[in-house]
């Protein structure tokens, strides 16, 4: 007996080896939990490129995405979570030609905040991490590699 999903399959991979400038596959799939939380998939498949978005919803409202894309020498992945009572972190990651560049923000349910960035290329690196609290105290950190040489710098403003 044959699934539709594996008719699904077979009929892409036909349409990805024919020749077909346009052809692609795609796959999804979407599940509930047994307490009411659902997650899902979806994949696409075409010409050397790849795409993927996987989401999920808990029972009590917390949330996850993640969106990857990949082709000839580039990656991007962004994925987010968010708690039921309101605090998010982000995170983005991103590499081609060599170099990469992640960024981080997190949010708190009180108001802090914290972002990090960071951008490494061969024989660089450069990064910077800030911190502001719920009541205005701010910290940053940033750091400099360039061919051996260091840079780093730390501040500290407390709260007004």
């Amino acid at each position: 007996m044959v699934t539709k999903t594996r008719i699904g399959f077979v009929v892409g991979c036909l349409l990805l080896g024919s020749g077909l400038a346009s052809a692609q596959l795609v796959r999804h799939r979407s599940v509930t939990g047994p307490r009411g939380g659902t997650r899902s998939v979806t994949q696409t498949r075409a010409n050397g490129q790849f795409s993927g978005t996987r989401q999920a919803t808990g029972p009590h409202g917390a949330t996850y995405m993640n969106q990857r894309d990949v082709s000839a020498g580039q990656y991007n992945d962004v994925r987010t979570k968010t708690g039921r009572n309101g605090a998010s972190v982000t995170t983005q990651r991103t590499a081609q030609k060599g170099e990469l560049n992640t960024t981080k923000t997190a949010v708190g349910p009180n108001g802090g905040t914290y972002t990090s960035q960071r951008a490494v290329a061969p024989g660089q690196l450069n990064s910077s991490k800030t911190a502001v609290g719920p009541n205005g105290g701010v910290y940053t950190d940033q750091r400099s590699v360039t061919e051996g040489q260091v840079t780093n710098t730390r501040t500290f403003t407390p709260a007004h």
